[in-house]
């Protein structure tokens, strides 16, 4: 269940990291478009525009998607995983009972612990997967409080 979470999750990593990037590329486009909104009327250019904006656009929606898809897939397979692992040993608890080695109230016991198992492993693997997304997002930030200024005032400059 862990190594499959954070495969899985790890794998993820690439879709959110794209989901960003082209989530900023399409914000700046419009915010470009926008403030230059004189510009482009000038040159008859609204058509270009919005069909940049467009193929941005629907290039982020791919991403998005690939992201919600592979997040399916995260459920699925802990859901899976968790289904399997308790039916083998409902099962072999249920044998047990058949051999006289256990009673009812241990099958009860072992479902009801079962269960109770699974609401932290669900709760720490969405932290884990929170945790990792807050990552690729603090790796854009960081990225963008790195990029230099393409004008620099000389050291010397006066202030006014």
């Amino acid at each position: 269940y862990v190594g499959y979470t954070i495969g899985i999750t790890q794998w993820r990593t690439k879709f959110r990291k794209d989901m960003n990037r082209l989530n900023n590329e399409a914000s700046g486009k419009i915010s470009d478009s926008l403030l230059n909104y004189e510009t482009v009327k000038y040159f008859n250019n609204e058509r270009h525009e919005g069909e940049t904006y467009e193929s941005t656009l629907s290039k982020y929606q791919t991403s998005a998607l690939q992201a919600q898809s592979s997040l399916a897939l995260l459920n699925f397979g802990q859901s899976a995983i968790f289904t399997v692992g308790l039916t083998t040993i409902m099962y072999l608890t249920a044998k047990d009972v058949m051999a006289g080695n256990a009673t009812i109230g241990d099958l009860v016991l072992v479902n009801g612990l079962l269960f109770q198992l699974s609401v932290p492993l669900n709760f720490i693997g969405g932290v884990y997967r929170e945790v990792q997304q807050a990552f690729v997002d603090m790796e854009a930030m960081f990225g963008l409080r790195d990029t230099k200024p393409a004008i620099v005032d000389p050291p010397n400059a006066v202030e006014y």
